[in-house]
Protein backbone atom coordinates (compact mmCIF):
# COMPACT_ATOMS: atom_id res chain seq x y z
CA UNK A 1 0.00 0.00 0.00
CA UNK A 2 2.67 2.52 0.85
CA UNK A 3 4.53 1.76 -2.29
CA UNK A 4 0.81 2.42 -4.02
CA UNK A 5 0.75 5.88 -2.52
CA UNK A 6 4.55 6.51 -2.85
CA UNK A 7 3.67 5.49 -6.90
CA UNK A 8 0.50 8.30 -7.07
CA UNK A 9 2.67 11.02 -5.28
CA UNK A 10 5.43 10.40 -7.74
CA UNK A 11 2.64 10.56 -10.43
CA UNK A 12 0.84 13.67 -9.35
CA UNK A 13 3.88 15.73 -9.06
CA UNK A 14 5.18 14.89 -12.78
CA UNK A 15 1.37 15.50 -14.01
CA UNK A 16 1.59 18.79 -12.13
CA UNK A 17 4.91 20.32 -13.78
CA UNK A 18 4.20 19.18 -17.06
CA UNK A 19 1.01 20.99 -16.69
CA UNK A 20 2.96 23.86 -15.40
CA UNK A 21 5.76 23.94 -18.08
CA UNK A 22 3.24 23.80 -20.94
CA UNK A 23 2.67 27.93 -20.35
CA UNK A 24 4.47 30.44 -21.64
CA UNK A 25 4.92 34.20 -21.49
CA UNK A 26 7.02 35.96 -23.58
CA UNK A 27 7.25 38.32 -21.26
CA UNK A 28 8.78 36.46 -18.60
CA UNK A 29 12.39 35.52 -20.56
CA UNK A 30 14.97 36.86 -18.99
CA UNK A 31 16.00 38.85 -21.77
CA UNK A 32 13.12 40.29 -21.85
CA UNK A 33 12.79 41.03 -18.30
CA UNK A 34 16.01 42.93 -18.84
CA UNK A 35 15.06 45.05 -21.64
CA UNK A 36 12.18 45.73 -19.50
CA UNK A 37 13.74 46.99 -16.95
CA UNK A 38 15.96 48.93 -18.96
CA UNK A 39 12.49 50.63 -20.47
CA UNK A 40 10.92 51.34 -17.22
CA UNK A 41 14.10 53.27 -15.48
CA UNK A 42 15.26 55.30 -18.82
CA UNK A 43 12.20 55.62 -21.36
CA UNK A 44 8.80 55.53 -18.87
CA UNK A 45 10.66 57.54 -15.93
CA UNK A 46 13.73 59.35 -16.95
CA UNK A 47 12.80 60.19 -20.22
CA UNK A 48 9.15 61.36 -19.58
CA UNK A 49 9.83 63.21 -16.57
CA UNK A 50 12.72 65.50 -18.84
CA UNK A 51 9.54 67.15 -20.18
CA UNK A 52 8.67 70.39 -18.65
CA UNK A 53 5.34 69.88 -16.42
CA UNK A 54 2.32 71.37 -18.19
CA UNK A 55 -1.04 70.66 -19.69
CA UNK A 56 0.79 69.35 -22.53
CA UNK A 57 3.12 66.98 -20.95
CA UNK A 58 0.46 65.48 -18.03
CA UNK A 59 0.04 62.43 -20.04
CA UNK A 60 4.12 61.91 -19.84
CA UNK A 61 4.46 62.66 -16.06
CA UNK A 62 1.11 60.65 -15.84
CA UNK A 63 3.04 57.43 -17.32
CA UNK A 64 6.29 57.74 -15.28
CA UNK A 65 4.35 58.05 -12.20
CA UNK A 66 2.82 54.59 -12.49
CA UNK A 67 6.68 53.23 -13.69
CA UNK A 68 8.30 55.13 -10.53
CA UNK A 69 5.62 53.58 -8.46
CA UNK A 70 5.85 49.76 -10.50
CA UNK A 71 9.41 49.66 -10.01
CA UNK A 72 9.42 51.30 -6.27
CA UNK A 73 11.89 53.62 -7.88
CA UNK A 74 13.20 56.13 -5.31
CA UNK A 75 16.00 58.51 -6.62
CA UNK A 76 16.92 61.83 -6.70
CA UNK A 77 15.19 62.64 -9.86
CA UNK A 78 11.45 60.94 -8.70
CA UNK A 79 11.78 63.07 -5.63
CA UNK A 80 12.43 66.25 -7.14
CA UNK A 81 9.74 65.83 -10.06
CA UNK A 82 7.28 65.15 -7.00
CA UNK A 83 8.39 68.52 -5.56
CA UNK A 84 7.66 70.21 -9.04
CA UNK A 85 4.46 68.30 -9.50
CA UNK A 86 3.42 69.44 -6.12
CA UNK A 87 3.68 73.38 -7.17
CA UNK A 88 2.04 72.72 -10.01
CA UNK A 89 -1.21 70.84 -8.02
CA UNK A 90 -3.70 73.64 -8.61
CA UNK A 91 -3.49 73.83 -11.97
CA UNK A 92 -3.04 70.26 -13.01
CA UNK A 93 -6.07 68.02 -13.91
CA UNK A 94 -8.11 65.79 -11.51
CA UNK A 95 -6.24 62.66 -12.54
CA UNK A 96 -2.89 64.18 -12.14
CA UNK A 97 -3.15 65.07 -8.59
CA UNK A 98 -4.70 61.19 -8.04
CA UNK A 99 -1.72 60.00 -9.44
CA UNK A 100 0.92 62.15 -7.97
CA UNK A 101 -0.72 62.08 -4.30
CA UNK A 102 -0.98 57.75 -5.36
CA UNK A 103 2.79 58.24 -5.92
CA UNK A 104 3.56 59.94 -3.16
CA UNK A 105 1.59 57.28 -0.61
CA UNK A 106 3.12 54.93 -2.83
CA UNK A 107 6.89 55.94 -1.98
CA UNK A 108 7.17 58.97 0.29
CA UNK A 109 4.77 57.59 3.12
CA UNK A 110 6.69 59.91 6.03
CA UNK A 111 7.84 62.95 4.27
CA UNK A 112 5.74 65.01 2.98
CA UNK A 113 3.20 66.21 5.68
CA UNK A 114 3.48 69.60 5.18
CA UNK A 115 2.02 69.18 1.53
CA UNK A 116 -0.47 67.26 2.06
CA UNK A 117 -1.95 68.78 5.02
CA UNK A 118 -2.19 71.65 2.61
CA UNK A 119 -4.08 69.78 -0.03
CA UNK A 120 -6.36 68.08 2.70
CA UNK A 121 -7.69 71.32 3.77
CA UNK A 122 -8.45 73.31 0.33
CA UNK A 123 -9.49 70.69 -1.64
CA UNK A 124 -13.16 70.40 -2.65
CA UNK A 125 -12.73 66.86 -4.70
CA UNK A 126 -14.05 63.38 -2.24
CA UNK A 127 -11.28 61.11 -3.68
CA UNK A 128 -8.33 63.69 -3.02
CA UNK A 129 -9.49 64.35 -0.10
CA UNK A 130 -9.50 60.70 1.33
CA UNK A 131 -6.07 60.20 -0.57
CA UNK A 132 -4.84 62.70 1.57
CA UNK A 133 -6.54 62.28 5.12
CA UNK A 134 -5.26 58.44 4.56
CA UNK A 135 -1.69 59.63 4.30
CA UNK A 136 -1.86 61.89 7.20
CA UNK A 137 -3.65 59.40 9.46
CA UNK A 138 -1.95 56.18 8.07
CA UNK A 139 1.64 58.21 9.10
CA UNK A 140 0.33 59.85 12.65
CA UNK A 141 0.07 63.09 11.43
CA UNK A 142 -3.21 63.84 12.70
CA UNK A 143 -5.52 61.97 15.03
CA UNK A 144 -8.88 59.89 14.10
CA UNK A 145 -10.26 62.80 15.90
CA UNK A 146 -8.94 65.77 14.34
CA UNK A 147 -9.54 63.70 11.08
CA UNK A 148 -13.01 62.96 11.01
CA UNK A 149 -13.72 67.28 12.52
CA UNK A 150 -11.47 68.14 9.36
CA UNK A 151 -13.89 66.01 6.73
CA UNK A 152 -17.43 67.02 8.62
CA UNK A 153 -16.39 70.94 8.64
CA UNK A 154 -15.31 69.96 4.87
CA UNK A 155 -18.01 68.15 3.51
CA UNK A 156 -22.13 68.85 5.07
CA UNK A 157 -22.93 65.35 3.16
CA UNK A 158 -20.49 63.24 3.43
CA UNK A 159 -22.20 60.38 4.73
CA UNK A 160 -23.95 60.57 1.11
CA UNK A 161 -20.50 60.11 -0.74
CA UNK A 162 -19.41 56.46 -0.80
CA UNK A 163 -15.60 57.14 0.01
CA UNK A 164 -16.41 59.62 2.39
CA UNK A 165 -18.46 57.63 4.36
CA UNK A 166 -16.30 54.62 4.45
CA UNK A 167 -13.40 57.24 5.22
CA UNK A 168 -15.60 58.31 8.32
CA UNK A 169 -15.93 54.30 9.11
CA UNK A 170 -12.39 53.59 9.04
CA UNK A 171 -11.63 56.33 11.65
CA UNK A 172 -14.37 55.12 14.28
CA UNK A 173 -12.86 53.55 17.22
CA UNK A 174 -13.35 49.98 17.27
CA UNK A 175 -13.27 47.27 20.39
CA UNK A 176 -11.00 44.29 19.97
CA UNK A 177 -13.20 41.60 19.93
CA UNK A 178 -15.89 43.10 17.95
CA UNK A 179 -15.22 41.63 14.94
CA UNK A 180 -17.99 38.64 14.61
CA UNK A 181 -17.09 34.78 14.07
CA UNK A 182 -15.70 33.39 10.50
CA UNK A 183 -17.62 30.43 11.51
CA UNK A 184 -20.77 32.49 10.16
CA UNK A 185 -19.46 34.13 7.55
CA UNK A 186 -17.97 30.51 6.02
CA UNK A 187 -21.38 28.81 6.77
CA UNK A 188 -23.57 31.52 5.25
CA UNK A 189 -26.23 30.27 3.02
CA UNK A 190 -25.17 33.19 0.51
CA UNK A 191 -27.46 32.04 -2.45
CA UNK A 192 -28.66 28.24 -2.89
CA UNK A 193 -26.08 25.67 -5.16
CA UNK A 194 -23.68 28.44 -5.56
CA UNK A 195 -20.20 28.45 -5.40
CA UNK A 196 -18.10 30.56 -2.67
CA UNK A 197 -14.35 31.78 -2.79
CA UNK A 198 -13.13 32.76 0.55
CA UNK A 199 -9.93 35.09 0.65
CA UNK A 200 -8.68 35.44 3.97
CA UNK A 201 -6.26 38.48 4.83
CA UNK A 202 -4.52 40.22 7.33
CA UNK A 203 -5.71 43.70 8.01
CA UNK A 204 -1.61 44.73 7.03
CA UNK A 205 -2.25 43.29 3.09
CA UNK A 206 2.08 43.10 3.60
CA UNK A 207 1.09 39.71 4.67
CA UNK A 208 -0.26 36.96 1.88
CA UNK A 209 -3.38 35.68 2.65
CA UNK A 210 -5.13 32.42 1.29
CA UNK A 211 -8.16 31.67 -0.78
CA UNK A 212 -10.35 28.25 0.34
CA UNK A 213 -12.68 27.59 -2.00
CA UNK A 214 -16.50 26.25 -0.72
CA UNK A 215 -18.32 23.57 -4.03
CA UNK A 216 -21.73 24.66 -4.96
CA UNK A 217 -22.89 21.60 -2.72
CA UNK A 218 -21.51 23.80 1.09
CA UNK A 219 -18.36 21.31 0.73
CA UNK A 220 -14.76 22.57 1.33
CA UNK A 221 -12.56 21.87 -1.46
CA UNK A 222 -10.24 19.05 -1.07
CA UNK A 223 -7.15 18.40 -2.56
CA UNK A 224 -5.80 14.95 -3.67
CA UNK A 225 -4.85 13.44 -0.54
CA UNK A 226 -8.12 14.82 1.36
CA UNK A 227 -6.85 17.85 2.89
CA UNK A 228 -8.79 21.03 2.73
CA UNK A 229 -7.52 22.98 -0.62
CA UNK A 230 -6.34 26.47 0.17
CA UNK A 231 -3.51 28.51 -1.91
CA UNK A 232 -1.66 31.66 -0.84
CA UNK A 233 -2.95 34.68 -2.17
CA UNK A 234 -2.11 38.68 -1.89
CA UNK A 235 -4.91 40.86 -2.02
CA UNK A 236 -2.50 44.02 -1.85
CA UNK A 237 -1.98 46.86 -4.28
CA UNK A 238 0.82 48.69 -5.21
CA UNK A 239 -0.56 51.98 -3.30
CA UNK A 240 -1.32 50.09 -0.56
CA UNK A 241 -4.54 52.86 -0.49
CA UNK A 242 -7.91 51.38 1.15
CA UNK A 243 -10.00 49.28 -0.93
CA UNK A 244 -12.88 52.18 -1.54
CA UNK A 245 -10.06 54.28 -3.56
CA UNK A 246 -9.09 53.72 -7.05
CA UNK A 247 -5.97 51.61 -7.24
CA UNK A 248 -6.40 50.88 -3.34
CA UNK A 249 -6.09 47.30 -2.01
CA UNK A 250 -8.88 44.95 -2.84
CA UNK A 251 -11.96 45.46 -0.76
CA UNK A 252 -13.12 43.66 2.18
CA UNK A 253 -16.98 42.35 1.14
CA UNK A 254 -18.42 40.52 -1.34
CA UNK A 255 -17.64 40.02 -5.23
CA UNK A 256 -19.97 38.25 -7.38
CA UNK A 257 -17.97 35.22 -9.30
CA UNK A 258 -18.44 35.40 -13.24
CA UNK A 259 -16.75 32.58 -14.52
CA UNK A 260 -12.89 32.20 -16.04
CA UNK A 261 -11.35 33.75 -18.73
CA UNK A 262 -7.99 34.84 -20.59
CA UNK A 263 -6.13 38.16 -20.03
CA UNK A 264 -3.82 39.59 -22.84
CA UNK A 265 -2.41 41.96 -20.41
CA UNK A 266 0.97 41.32 -20.19
CA UNK A 267 1.74 42.06 -16.18
CA UNK A 268 -0.83 39.65 -15.70
CA UNK A 269 0.14 36.81 -17.75
CA UNK A 270 -1.27 33.46 -19.35
CA UNK A 271 -2.45 31.77 -16.72
CA UNK A 272 -6.51 31.84 -17.07
CA UNK A 273 -8.39 33.99 -14.00
CA UNK A 274 -11.63 34.40 -12.11
CA UNK A 275 -13.83 37.02 -13.41
CA UNK A 276 -15.62 38.84 -10.29
CA UNK A 277 -17.68 42.53 -10.63
CA UNK A 278 -18.41 44.20 -7.75
CA UNK A 279 -21.72 45.82 -6.89
CA UNK A 280 -22.92 48.53 -8.81
CA UNK A 281 -20.46 47.55 -11.46
CA UNK A 282 -22.92 46.20 -13.35
CA UNK A 283 -26.84 45.09 -12.83
CA UNK A 284 -28.05 43.32 -10.26
CA UNK A 285 -29.24 40.66 -12.15
CA UNK A 286 -25.56 39.44 -13.48
CA UNK A 287 -24.68 40.09 -9.97
CA UNK A 288 -26.90 38.30 -8.29
CA UNK A 289 -27.44 35.62 -10.90
CA UNK A 290 -30.99 35.58 -11.00
CA UNK A 291 -34.22 36.89 -13.00
CA UNK A 292 -34.76 40.36 -10.47
CA UNK A 293 -37.23 42.23 -11.97
CA UNK A 294 -35.38 44.42 -14.84
CA UNK A 295 -36.48 47.42 -12.88
CA UNK A 296 -34.79 46.91 -10.21
CA UNK A 297 -32.03 49.19 -8.84
CA UNK A 298 -29.00 48.79 -6.64
CA UNK A 299 -29.27 49.21 -2.88
CA UNK A 300 -27.51 48.35 -0.03
CA UNK A 301 -30.04 45.83 1.20
CA UNK A 302 -29.89 43.74 -1.39
CA UNK A 303 -26.18 43.45 -0.62
CA UNK A 304 -26.80 42.88 3.10
CA UNK A 305 -29.28 40.00 2.28
CA UNK A 306 -26.29 37.96 1.62
CA UNK A 307 -24.71 38.21 4.99
CA UNK A 308 -25.71 36.00 8.05
CA UNK A 309 -26.91 37.95 10.67
CA UNK A 310 -23.64 38.28 13.16
CA UNK A 311 -22.19 40.19 10.13
CA UNK A 312 -24.97 43.14 9.15
CA UNK A 313 -23.42 45.43 11.31
CA UNK A 314 -20.02 45.27 10.97
CA UNK A 315 -19.34 47.80 8.65
CA UNK A 316 -15.67 46.80 6.97
CA UNK A 317 -17.66 43.98 5.64
CA UNK A 318 -19.32 46.72 3.29
CA UNK A 319 -16.36 48.05 1.66
CA UNK A 320 -16.76 46.15 -1.48
CA UNK A 321 -20.33 47.37 -1.67
CA UNK A 322 -19.16 51.47 -1.42
CA UNK A 323 -16.26 50.62 -3.56
CA UNK A 324 -18.66 49.62 -6.30
CA UNK A 325 -20.73 52.63 -5.77
CA UNK A 326 -17.53 54.61 -5.54
CA UNK A 327 -16.74 53.49 -9.32
CA UNK A 328 -14.15 51.08 -8.38
CA UNK A 329 -14.11 48.30 -11.54
CA UNK A 330 -12.53 45.10 -12.82
CA UNK A 331 -11.08 43.40 -9.92
CA UNK A 332 -10.11 39.83 -10.56
CA UNK A 333 -8.32 36.94 -8.92
CA UNK A 334 -5.18 36.31 -11.27
CA UNK A 335 -1.71 35.14 -11.80
CA UNK A 336 1.49 36.88 -12.12
CA UNK A 337 3.77 37.69 -15.19
CA UNK A 338 5.73 40.86 -13.02
CA UNK A 339 9.72 39.71 -12.08
CA UNK A 340 9.12 39.45 -8.46
CA UNK A 341 12.79 41.21 -7.41
CA UNK A 342 11.22 44.65 -7.70
CA UNK A 343 9.52 43.26 -4.52
CA UNK A 344 12.43 41.22 -3.03
CA UNK A 345 13.13 43.32 0.12
CA UNK A 346 9.36 43.13 0.66
CA UNK A 347 7.09 41.02 3.18
CA UNK A 348 5.18 39.50 0.50
CA UNK A 349 8.08 38.40 -1.73
CA UNK A 350 7.94 36.20 -4.05
CA UNK A 351 4.48 37.40 -4.76
CA UNK A 352 3.52 40.77 -6.39
CA UNK A 353 1.24 43.38 -6.42
CA UNK A 354 -1.70 45.05 -8.28
CA UNK A 355 -3.69 48.22 -8.96
CA UNK A 356 -5.99 46.22 -6.65
CA UNK A 357 -7.02 42.73 -7.57
CA UNK A 358 -6.35 39.05 -5.48
CA UNK A 359 -3.08 37.81 -7.03
CA UNK A 360 -1.41 34.61 -6.62
CA UNK A 361 2.12 33.75 -6.64
CA UNK A 362 3.62 32.41 -10.33
CA UNK A 363 7.09 31.27 -11.15
CA UNK A 364 8.91 31.16 -14.35
CA UNK A 365 12.04 30.40 -15.74
CA UNK A 366 14.69 32.25 -17.83
CA UNK A 367 12.55 30.83 -21.11
CA UNK A 368 9.36 31.98 -19.88
CA UNK A 369 8.16 28.85 -18.94
CA UNK A 370 5.52 28.53 -15.98
CA UNK A 371 7.14 26.38 -13.36
CA UNK A 372 5.12 27.21 -10.64
CA UNK A 373 1.47 28.14 -10.21
CA UNK A 374 -0.61 28.94 -7.31
CA UNK A 375 -3.07 30.69 -9.70
CA UNK A 376 -3.64 27.05 -11.36
CA UNK A 377 -4.48 25.48 -8.99
CA UNK A 378 -6.90 28.09 -7.81
CA UNK A 379 -8.92 28.07 -10.96
CA UNK A 380 -8.78 23.92 -11.37
CA UNK A 381 -10.51 23.76 -8.14
CA UNK A 382 -13.19 26.84 -8.88
CA UNK A 383 -13.22 24.55 -12.23
CA UNK A 384 -14.26 21.96 -10.33
CA UNK A 385 -16.35 23.33 -7.87
CA UNK A 386 -19.98 22.53 -9.49
CA UNK A 387 -20.65 25.91 -10.33
CA UNK A 388 -18.82 28.80 -11.78
CA UNK A 389 -21.75 31.14 -10.71
CA UNK A 390 -21.41 32.21 -6.72
CA UNK A 391 -19.21 34.51 -5.07
CA UNK A 392 -15.93 36.01 -3.91
CA UNK A 393 -15.38 37.20 -0.23
CA UNK A 394 -12.88 39.15 1.17
CA UNK A 395 -12.72 39.30 4.92
CA UNK A 396 -9.90 40.36 6.97
CA UNK A 397 -9.30 38.07 10.69
CA UNK A 398 -7.30 40.45 12.32
CA UNK A 399 -4.33 42.74 12.49
CA UNK A 400 -0.96 39.87 13.09
CA UNK A 401 2.05 40.93 11.46
CA UNK A 402 2.22 37.66 9.79
CA UNK A 403 1.00 35.70 6.49
CA UNK A 404 -2.50 33.73 7.25
CA UNK A 405 -1.79 29.66 7.66
CA UNK A 406 -4.63 26.94 7.33
CA UNK A 407 -3.82 26.11 10.50
CA UNK A 408 -5.50 29.47 12.01
CA UNK A 409 -8.86 28.64 10.51
CA UNK A 410 -9.41 24.96 9.49
CA UNK A 411 -11.40 24.24 13.21
CA UNK A 412 -14.07 27.04 11.87
CA UNK A 413 -13.54 25.59 8.28
CA UNK A 414 -14.58 22.02 9.55
CA UNK A 415 -17.37 23.27 11.54
CA UNK A 416 -19.33 25.59 9.15
CA UNK A 417 -19.11 22.77 6.83
CA UNK A 418 -20.87 20.93 9.64
CA UNK A 419 -23.50 23.26 9.76
CA UNK A 420 -24.20 23.47 6.33
CA UNK A 421 -24.16 20.26 5.93
CA UNK A 422 -26.97 19.48 8.94
CA UNK A 423 -28.81 22.70 7.43
CA UNK A 424 -28.65 20.64 3.92
CA UNK A 425 -30.52 17.94 5.58
CA UNK A 426 -33.07 19.77 7.91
Amino acid sequence: MKLLNYIFIIFFLISFTVNAQQVNSSFTKKDERLKFDDKLKKQIVEENLSFTLNKGNEEKWLEAFWGARFGLLKNDLVRSSITSALLYFENASLEFQRSLLETIYTLYPLELEAEIMQIAKETVNPKIFAMALNYLYRGQFISPDDASYLLKSKFNNWEENPILFMLHSSLKKKEEGAKPPLVDLLSARFEKDKTVIFSIQRKNRDYTGLAIVRNSDGTFARDNFGNIFYTPQLARSLSNLPGYITNGNTPQGILSLQGIDTSKNIFIGTTSNIQTILPYETDVNKYFHTDYDSTKKWDKYLYDNLLPHSWKNFDPIYEAYYAGKAGRTEIIAHGTAVNPEYYSDKQYYPNTPTLGCLCAKEIWDDEGNRVLSDQYALVQTYRAAGNLNGFFVVVEIDNKNQPVTIDEIILQILKSEKLLKERKNN
